[in-house]
């Protein structure tokens, strides 16, 4: 169809150019004859142009008559049967019925899930219209393909293997289902209830002590896969990167509220913190609250054990309680247990979780998290089944009830020996660029300094001030300079706050900061004053610091729409059979980080062999680009005077090229008789500085006679 537009187009071009020429050799004529003869003028024109624009004329109506013969034909031949395809269709359709849907427990050890719960999800995905199915992939192939890959953390490759996809289509139906399961979300992951727990009501341990308790909140870390530049701020307690998510989980062992995505390095209590500050983050109603433990702190909404207390004890046997605190710790565990549970069934069913090497993006990690999250509550919606662990089978290891508790002393650190150091100003900046200057050198500390490093610190420090510092010391020292680098950070970011690079200072208006330090008074040291130590704070600590940019809650969409396996970029696709035969692509907006916007992505189109193109529509191709460029050249002007004739002829005179009897208004002779004869003129620019000279002498000689 392209084409036959381009032939009309050119059709009427090539009609127009003669209509010009024409009237270009009528208006010619009548400055030269003062005459309108427009018949006598064409009889005059060129025969050579005449005879190409009828040429091209015929050509392209010839074209135009091939190209409409040609389209009637095809429309009378019958399509192309896809009979081969049905047959490898019936094998996957086979390899379905007879490897996974065979009975309930193939299903459940290929897909996590049991065959009723699967075919209830297809069935929901596809009447909201999340999920459709395609000529050659069905919804119940794209979700077994899904649940195969993050049960089992296999490759694309894998899963291709057993299911006769290629790579690019495994990937594409991946994301398409991973974004399908996040549009679940508000279905699934909600609110606890109001209501005192099944769990706690009624029951003399726990009622009415912890009535108003609506679930307990806790961390676990997933193994990531990062960039080299990235580990240093994903490596935290694991000796690998991980990203550290934070979940809120009810009595009943479903996920109320999800926050995946933050660095290992990242401490509970910054997590949790940026959950509250997220718009729809976690909220925790008037009147109740959540069992946490010793690294969230105490706030309103917030329950931990005491500190320095014996924490999972037993009410009777060898290690009874002792007294009323060591009880409510024994309480207190006995209900917080249930996030644990949580975490462990959902490491249990998904494999791709459980320390296992991801192969995807980082963005889409996190978009697997908090999709197996969503899955967890659906499945347990539908019935407890094997992968759910029992509260009676569930054994924890000890945890101390001051874990994660920083010491609130920022200028004191205790002594091995009992005694106190007091850390003066000046003692903190010799520790800081000792250390910095260590970064500096190349020194790896993406999982800390080393003790050989702290000693050297520690060394130089007493030989310089006369002390007696441990290498602890200075450690727990260096925590609070951690802690005021972070809060650093958060405060250049404030709406509206500037950086002064030459001074180290973030400024806020007047007004600004009487506002802010009105809630937050400790930052008054930050703002509007330099930053003591700030750049060897961020030599030391920038390229370790968590910052939560790709962190995501259970209430933000996903999006990953452009998922790759790191393993099989380089994969070429499937035969074109199966490339056009994409499944609802979503119109539904979702959220990068939170706040970013996805396009519907556009249908691919099957790529065409370039050695099969259409003879016809080359032979045409050809012609037209031949008519094209004859037409270019025949609508030049061949009356037209060259540029420059004239430097050309007075560049003669110069040196002592000419002869002497030839001067400059014999020059001015010849170049009006150049531009009489335009195609003279055209020819004499283009010969040699040689055979000008020769012509000009020529030229005067015949005119003027013997000088």
């Amino acid at each position: 169809m392209l084409l036959e537009i381009g032939c009309v187009c050119l059709l009427v071009s090539v009609c127009v150019c003669t209509k010009e020429s024409i009237d270009g050799h009528s208006e010619l004529g009548d400055k030269k004859k003062g005459l309108r003869m427009p018949g006598y003028i064409v009889k005059r024109m060129d025969r050579r142009r005449n005879f190409l624009i009828r040429g091209a004329a015929t050509f392209v109506v010839f074209a135009l008559v091939a190209l409409v013969i040609r389209d009637r034909i095809k429309k009378r031949r019958p399509r192309v049967t896809y009979e081969p395809i049905w047959e490898r269709d019936q094998q996957r359709i086979n390899y379905l019925n007879n490897k996974i849907f065979k009975c309930d427990v193939r299903c459940r050890n290929m897909l996590r899930v049991e065959r009723a719960p699967f075919f209830r999800l297809c069935e929901i995905l596809r009447e909201r219209l999340l999920l459709r199915d395609s000529i050659h992939v069905s919804v119940e192939e794209q979700v077994a393909m899904f649940l195969n890959t993050i049960g089992h953390n296999l490759r694309n490759r894998v899963i291709g293997a057993n299911f006769d996809k290629s790579n690019e289509t495994v990937s594409r139906y991946f994301r398409l289902v991973l974004h399908a399961i996040g549009e679940l979300r508000a279905e699934y992951i909600s609110p606890p209830s109001l209501e005192t727990p099944a769990k706690i009501a009624g029951n003399p341990r726990f009622d009415p002590y912890f009535k108003d308790c609506i679930g307990a909140i806790d961390g676990t870390h997933v193994r990531a896969s990062v960039s080299k530049d990235m580990k240093p701020s994903f490596r935290g307690r694991k000796s690998f990167p991980t990203q550290n998510v934070m979940a809120a989980v009810d009595f009943d062992l479903r996920f109320t509220y999800v926050l995946a995505g933050w660095e290992g390095i990242a401490h509970d209590a910054t997590i949790l913190a940026d959950a509250i500050e997220r718009e729809n983050g976690l909220y925790v109603p008037q009147g109740k609250f959540y069992l946490v433990d010793a690294g969230y702190g105490a706030k309103p909404g917030f329950l931990p054990p005491f500190r320095a207390v014996r924490y999972q004890l037993n009410e009777w046997g060898s290690n009874p309680v002792q007294n009323e605190k060591e009880l409510f710790n024994l309480r207190h565990s006995s209900l917080r247990v249930t996030v644990e549970r949580a975490f462990g069934t959902l490491k249990r069913r998904f494999k791709i979780l459980d320390d296992a090497t991801p192969f995807f993006l980082f963005p889409v990690q996190v978009d697997i998290v908090v999709a197996c999250c969503i899955l967890h509550n659906y499945v347990l919606s539908q019935g407890i089944d094997e992968f759910v662990i029992l509260e009676v089978t569930w054994s924890t290891n000890t945890v101390r009830a001051s874990r994660g508790q920083p010491s609130n002393n920022r200028a004191m650190t205790t002594m091995e020996g009992g005694g106190v150091i007091v850390w003066t100003n000046s003692m903190s900046a010799m520790m800081l660029i000792n250390l910095a200057n260590l970064v500096a050198t190349g020194v790896r500390t993406s999982s800390g300094f080393k003790r050989v490093h702290l000693n050297n610190c520690a060394k130089a420090l007493n030989e310089h001030f006369k002390t007696d510092i441990t290498h602890a010391q200075v450690s727990n020292h260096l925590k609070k300079w951690r802690k005021v680098w972070i809060n650093v950070t958060k405060l250049r970011n404030l709406s509206g706050a500037l950086w002064d690079e030459d001074t180290s200072t973030i400024l806020l208006d007047p007004e600004h900061y009487a506002n802010h330090i009105k809630d937050h008074k400790s930052d008054a040291n930050y703002l509007n004053t330099p930053i003591e130590h700030y750049n060897a704070m961020a030599t030391i600590f920038e390229a370790s610091m968590a910052t939560g940019k790709f962190a995501k809650s259970g209430n933000d969409p996903l999006n990953s729409l452009e998922v790759h396996d790191i393993e099989d970029e380089d994969t070429p696709n499937e035969s074109a059979t199966e490339v056009n035969m994409s499944p609802n692509q979503g119109d539904t907006s979702q959220t990068n980080q939170g706040e970013s916007s996805h396009t519907k992505p556009a249908w691919k189109k099957a790529k065409l062999d370039p050695k099969e193109e259409d003879s016809l529509l080359s032979t045409l191709k050809f012609g037209l680009e031949r008519v094209v460029t004859a037409l270019e050249k025949s609508g030049k002007d061949p009356e037209a005077i060259p540029k420059g004739l004239w430097d050309d002829l007075a560049s003669l005179l110069e040196g002592d090229n000419l002869p002497r009897f030839i001067n400059e208004s014999h020059l001015a002779h010849d170049y009006a008789y150049l531009v009489d004869k335009p195609r003279t003129a055209q020819a004499f620019v283009t010969l040699s500085t040689k055979n000008k000279l020769v012509w000009v002498a020529k030229y005067v000689t015949d005119t003027f006679g013997s000088i």
